[in-house]
């Protein structure tokens, strides 16, 4: 007998009165231009292997353009930290290549008519709120060459990464209290770097000179003209190959396969369904309260719709973001493909099965002149918005929260009078899955690390004193959340230190009866009388030479019952320094005593365990499917804040609720 399976649909009568919400996309470029037709009846004669072929070059173009970024840039943020992003983008300006925030190439053909666009042209620009929301922050300098394939423009290349300073009110362009963006640096409306071929040197020299470190920025720029130049050639190699409308072709064959790819692999892993998720930005920089953002998430076998609604307002502060629901989508699509059990290349074509609805004038969709240049915060909270709302679809077996970037930086000058900026992008530990613990110290930003000891030591007036695992901030569970970061640093001159620091009240939430992670905060001169605990963002925060700075990050969080941890697992957690045996008593309730083995010199007393164990869950109350720690529990009871998963209970094994 066959069951017959009834699907959920989604009712889109809420959405449709567009007025609402925000567009979808700003803008749009359709086609219509005479080689349309010919591109659009040859696709689908394209056999699959010309489209790997074509597609397997592309992502190699972007890689390798990446990498000449690496060899030329003189930042350390985008030379040692890979805080930028390459792609090549069709001439709608839709993105080809694998994408994770890159810009694209819109804010080209919102400026200049086609017949404007030459070969040879190099254009620039960082205007966030007039780049049809392509760009995130000033920092963010972006480059775009057109290129022509057979006498005809067929799409771009395109480059964008943070460089070290663009002006404004504070050193590193970062300016944490900031109301408007006129106060976050330079702007920079897209013009013609390179005007089919020529220098605009004049340009050129006002953005320099409005940066503190213009060497840096002059070494960034040159780093991404080489890279966008590079992607332009191995695209005309393949239309050298295939001719130009073979290669046109592919691009809308490989974003089709993303599409297809999405919806066959990877929405029918998630249960058809109505889903709410939220979480919490602490604060914006100017005001103590905190900002929320919520999805409703709705899913059919066709498509996932994602609704903002709920979503706090526009920050006074810095936080903002102020892109569209496109960029978003392809920000999430990366997890959504992770649902599908294999590689999904993620492209313009996951805007096709996913769609988001976002109402004007919130944090999520700030327009001019909102401030905006840490809108980090948003990137990482929507990220556990999403998974909360996932824990619910999949009866908690999703990955913990976590926050995973945090920023800080030394500024002034050294005995010599030269100004320095010694700035890091910092990861932190990742949520425990329901199949393992999280990894310890991971960075978002796709294949950054921490700068190198001998790096900093050699640049700046800064010794490197310490780097490690932060003990005990992986959230406790089954399988315990990964370990933040740990460093300490010695000024050996007086200067200015600022943090943007994400989760220093909450911890990253526990799943499914984990615990939420430790918050990472920052300390001047630690265990000293002279102790300064800080927390939240940071501005200029004076310190003296032979001061010691110690940056924690946050800790992921938990997942499962701890209780049900292998003792074994904690024990090693402790002789590996990873858990200290006050928590692995408290937390795992697993007791453990000195042993004669020099192997192994401490052990699990089983029966004291066992006892432990009982007593700690006779006392405990019932288990949480989200756990976001007891600072933010706090705040609920006080009715400071309002969470729609505040009493949801954990699931067992069988997928029951438990308690």
């Amino acid at each position: 007998m066959t069951q017959e399976i009834t699907h959920f649909t989604i009712d889109m009568t809420p959405y449709e009165d567009r007025t609402r919400f925000e567009p979808m996309r700003l803008k749009s470029w359709p086609r219509d231009d005479a080689a349309w037709e010919r591109i659009q009846k040859l696709k689908p004669t394209l056999d699959s292997l010309t489209i790997d072929v074509i597609g397997g070059a592309l992502q190699w173009a972007v890689e390798e353009g990446e990498a000449v970024v690496e060899r030329m840039a003189r930042s350390s943020i985008i030379r040692e930290q890979h805080d930028y992003r390459a792609s090549i983008n069709s001439i709608d300006c839709d993105n080809v290549t694998t994408v994770s925030w890159a810009a694209t190439a819109d804010p080209i053909r919102d400026t200049y008519s086609l017949e404007e666009i030459l070969p040879g042209d190099v254009y620039i620009y960082n205007d966030v709120h007039g780049s049809c929301a392509t760009i995130g922050h000033l920092p963010d300098y972006c480059i775009v060459i057109p290129i022509f394939g057979e006498g005809r423009l067929i799409g771009f290349s395109q480059v964008f990464g943070h460089v070290t300073d663009v002006g404004g009110a504070v050193p590193g362009s970062w300016p944490i209290r900031s109301t408007s963006i006129y106060e976050e640096g330079t702007i920079c409306p897209v013009v013609k770097l390179f005007d089919a071929g020529r220098l605009n040197a004049d340009a050129l020299k006002i953005l320099l000179r409005n940066s503190r470190f213009p060497g840096e920025l002059q070494g960034d720029i040159d780093g991404f003209i080489a890279c966008a130049r590079l992607m332009e050639r191995r695209v005309l190699e393949l239309v050298d190959q295939y001719g130009a409308d073979v290669v046109e072709a592919a691009f809308y064959a490989i974003m089709d396969r993303c599409e297809s790819d999405a919806r066959a692999h990877a929405l029918p892993n998630i249960p058809d369904g109505t889903y709410v998720g939220e979480d919490f930005i602490e604060e914006d920089g100017i005001s103590n309260k905190p900002i929320k953002i919520k999805y409703t998430i709705h899913k059919d076998k066709d498509r996932m719709v994602i609704d903002a609604s709920g979503t706090g307002p526009v920050a006074e502060g810095p936080v903002n973001w102020a892109m569209d629901g496109r960029h978003y989508i392809k920000w999430l699509g990366a997890f959504l493909a992770g649902e599908a059990g294999q590689e999904l290349l993620v492209n313009e074509g996951m805007g096709r099965v996913m769609q988001m609805m976002i109402p004007p004038d919130t944090v999520l969709s700030a327009r001019h002149p909102a401030p905006v240049v840490d809108r980090m915060e948003c990137m990482l909270v929507m990220i556990n918005a999403y998974t909360a709302a996932l824990a619910k679809a999949h009866k908690g077996n999703v990955i913990a929260g976590m926050m995973n970037i945090q920023l800080y930086g030394i500024w002034g000058h050294d005995d010599d009078g030269n100004e320095y900026l010694y700035r890091e992008i910092f990861g932190a530990g990742s949520g425990a899955r329901p199949w393992a613990d999280g990894t310890d110290t991971v960075d978002l930003v796709p294949h950054s690390k921490n700068l190198p000891a001998e790096f900093i030591e050699q640049r700046y007036p800064i010794v490197v004193e310490r780097v490690g695992l932060y003990k005990d901030s992986g959230g406790a569970g089954l399988y315990r959340g990964g370990l933040g970061y740990l460093k300490d640093v010695r000024c050996l001159a007086d200067g200015f230190l600022s943090i943007t620091a994400y989760r220093t009240v909450f911890g990253p939430f526990g799943v499914n009866g984990g615990k939420a992670g430790l918050p990472g905060v920052c300390w001047i001169n630690p265990g000293t009388p002279d102790e300064v605990k800080l927390v939240h963002r940071q501005q200029m925060v004076p310190v003296k030479k032979g001061d010691i700075v110690r940056i924690t990050t946050p800790g992921g969080g938990g997942w499962g019952d701890p209780l049900k941890r292998d003792p074994e697992a904690v024990r090693l957690d402790v002789h590996r320094a990873l858990v200290s045996p006050e928590s692995a008593r408290d937390h795992y309730g697993v007791v453990l005593v000195d042993s004669d083995d020099p192997r192994h010199p401490i052990a699990v007393d089983t029966e004291a365990t066992a006892d432990r164990r009982r007593e700690l869950a006779a006392n405990r109350a019932p288990l949480k499917l989200i756990d976001r720690g007891e600072a933010f529990n706090k705040m609920v009871e006080e009715g400071l804040i309002e969470v729609s998963d505040y009493d949801d209970l954990a699931y067992d094994e069988n997928g029951n609720p438990v308690g």
